[in-house]
């Protein structure tokens, strides 16, 4: 049989999101993977070096980067209060490598494994995976970031995807962007 790869965009990019509605959705068939592989970095790219209300225009997630610049450097408590704590390190480091694979490259580079939150926000980083989600007194702050993928590298053929809602202190709507690649499956009752 056949492979069939599906690429499936979910934004309201150049604009924030303030209902769902708000969001158009694409959907595109490719019948090999390197050819879907390629479109979905297209569609990256072409995002991320614009600017619009999530990018500005050089790769940079906006308020992820605002919220580097701004986040609490726990070094002064010591090194054991450290670990499982974002710091700007890490988190300039997650945003390094988000740049780059919003470049269309396959980042060679991994994080530290584990989970991190400063009580804000928090993340996971798992087997080539990022999670990212409001943490403790954030959501009530409005700290509730949504930014999820596994396409750091997309060498192999496998279900790729990329969630990103950038509630990070902003006020009023966010922005939000859904990326899915994957394979279809032949439909059985």
């Amino acid at each position: 049989m056949k492979k069939t790869w599906v690429l499936s965009i979910k934004t309201a990019l150049p604009d924030v999101c303030y209902r769902i509605s708000d969001c158009d959705t694409k959907i595109y068939m490719f019948d090999n993977f390197d050819e879907a592989r390629d479109a979905t970095r297209k569609v990256l790219k072409k995002y991320a070096f614009s600017k619009n209300s999530m990018f500005d225009g050089n790769g940079h997630l906006i308020y992820l980067l605002n919220y580097v610049e701004t986040c609490m450097n726990p070094s002064d408590e010591g090194e054991e209060w450290m670990e499982g704590v974002i710091t700007p390190e890490r988190l300039t480091k997650v945003h390094e490598m988000l740049q780059s694979m919003f470049s269309g490259k396959d980042v060679k580079e991994t994080l530290e494994e584990g989970d991190f939150t400063d009580w804000f926000i928090a993340y996971s980083y798992k087997n080539g995976e990022i999670r990212f989600c409001g943490d403790d007194d954030g959501p009530f702050n409005g700290y509730d970031p949504v930014l999820r993928t596994n396409m750091f590298s997309m060498t192999e053929e496998q279900n790729y995807f990329l969630y990103i809602d950038d509630l990070l202190g902003q006020d009023g709507a966010s922005s939000e962007l859904y990326i899915d690649l994957i394979q279809a499956e032949k439909f059985a009752e």
